[in-house]
């Protein structure tokens, strides 16, 4: 999920763009080019027909909305991200600075169950 942060110093270079919508049910070989043509000139995408629940992805996004509203030192309790946890980096290039927040999860069920008690106010929700 990606959310952007409220800019008060660069409100007009906000830019509304239409992502690439990846069809994970179309013919394998299609799927990995669009893929690839969305990484190079995007960056981000979105995946439809991928088989999680609608129900499972908003559950997701409310809590990934409410860890990013915590402040600093809770989301830092859920980190450093080596490989996986939470991280803050600043990025830009020609002016355009400023930072992004990540959170990093592995597929490993023990390593999350680990890390949902810094991460959501009820872990067991997360």
């Amino acid at each position: 999920m990606v959310v952007a942060s409220p800019s008060p110093t660069h409100p007009e270079k906000v830019q509304l763009i239409e992502l690439p919508i990846i069809d994970l049910s179309a013919e394998r070989s299609k799927v990995i080019n669009l893929v690839t043509k969305a990484c190079e000139e995007y960056g981000f995408f979105e995946v439809i027909n991928h088989g999680v629940s609608h129900d499972i992805i908003t559950r997701m996004e409310e809590q990934g909305l409410g860890f990013f509203a915590k402040p600093l030192g809770d989301k830092q309790k859920a980190g450093p991200a080596t490989p996986f946890g939470y991280g803050c980096k600043n990025i830009g290039f020609n002016g355009d600075v400023g930072a992004v927040e990540y959170l990093m999860l592995g597929t490993n069920s023990l390593s999350i169950v680990e890390r949902s008690y810094a991460i959501s106010n009820d872990p067991k929700m997360f």
